[in-house]
């Protein structure tokens, strides 16, 4: 079940929380054949670090957010969303380089 946010602080907050304890599953299965230099951890410092974060246009309870804290300085975005199934943790739907 995805948790839908209304205050975007508690996200920054939770998602914060969640990457801090190691909560997070990035669908590599979806980002690596079209995006494969996407590294691990450039996701993680967008979600911790990242700016704008904003809720997906399309659907509810997405979140998108930008950073350009990668190896080579390409900006980032990253679509994620909270989900609660056995324990809640941060699920990286894809992330790519934006042009």
């Amino acid at each position: 079940m995805r948790i839908i946010y209304e205050d975007l602080r508690k996200l920054r907050e939770d998602v914060t929380r969640l990457v801090n304890e190691d909560k997070v599953e990035i669908w590599w299965w979806h980002i690596k054949p079209i995006h494969g230099i996407i590294r691990r951890h450039e996701i993680i410092s967008t979600l911790l670090y990242g700016a704008p974060l904003r809720s997906d246009k399309e659907i509810e309870g997405r979140y998108v957010i930008w950073s350009r804290f990668t190896e080579d300085g390409r900006l980032l975005r990253v679509v994620f969303q909270v989900k609660k199934v056995n324990g809640t943790r941060v699920v990286v739907v894809t992330a790519f380089e934006e042009e």
